[in-house]
């Protein structure tokens, strides 16, 4: 509960810290890769929209998804001012329950910051969500940070969790540790089991 008020506070407010307004060059390359197939993308925990305003100036058909609703008005905005509101759409949802939406199969996810702040069985039910919505070959990009302390179970996750929760429907391609401030944090890139059709 304190987790949901906090956020809704923090884009109620005014702009969070980690709303910065660019999009991430592990982003960029990604979508430069020219290995993601043909397909939708998604931004799971999407903010204000930068995102996937990014993934719609791609050509991509853009999803962002945040339960924040203070945080999709303003990424709605986001998008009619970019120009690409015909190209992307918008939920006030949470994302262990994807199964609930009415979402296409996606090519590309996109997850920065958004996961490391579930329960347990909340980062279950996501993992089993994102896999059954992502086509065979898709990309999934996940920014994490890891615990701050070696027993803290409420924020942060380390390779080996990630790793344990998603290798049953992806292959973790690469793991790129980087620190942010005193937290440590990485980014996994990741595909979905599968052949592309």
């Amino acid at each position: 509960m304190l987790h949901t008020l906090f956020y809704r506070l923090a884009y109620g407010l005014g702009r969070p810290p980690w709303d910065t307004g660019i999009t991430p060059p592990e982003v960029v390359q990604a979508l430069a890769s020219g290995t993601i197939p043909e397909g939708a993308a998604l931004d799971l925990g999407c903010g204000t929209g930068t995102n996937v305003v990014y993934l719609a100036r791609q050509g991509r058909q853009a999803i962002g998804i945040d339960f924040v609703p203070a945080a999709i008005a303003k990424a709605r905005a986001r998008a009619r001012q970019a120009g690409v509101a015909e190209q992307v759409l918008f939920f006030v949802a949470d994302v262990t329950h994807l199964e609930a939406l009415p979402l296409p199969r996606v090519a590309f996810a996109l997850d920065m910051g958004c996961f490391h702040g579930l329960s347990s069985e909340g980062r279950q039910r996501y993992a089993e969500g994102l896999a059954a919505l992502m086509l065979p070959g898709g990309h999934y990009l996940l920014y994490a940070h890891e615990p701050a302390l070696p027993a803290d179970r409420s924020h942060g996750v380390n390779a080996e969790q990630v790793q344990v929760l998603f290798t049953p429907w992806f292959n973790v391609e690469r793991i790129e540790r980087s620190g942010e401030r005193d937290r440590a944090s990485a980014w996994y890139w990741m595909n979905r089991k599968g052949s592309p059709s």
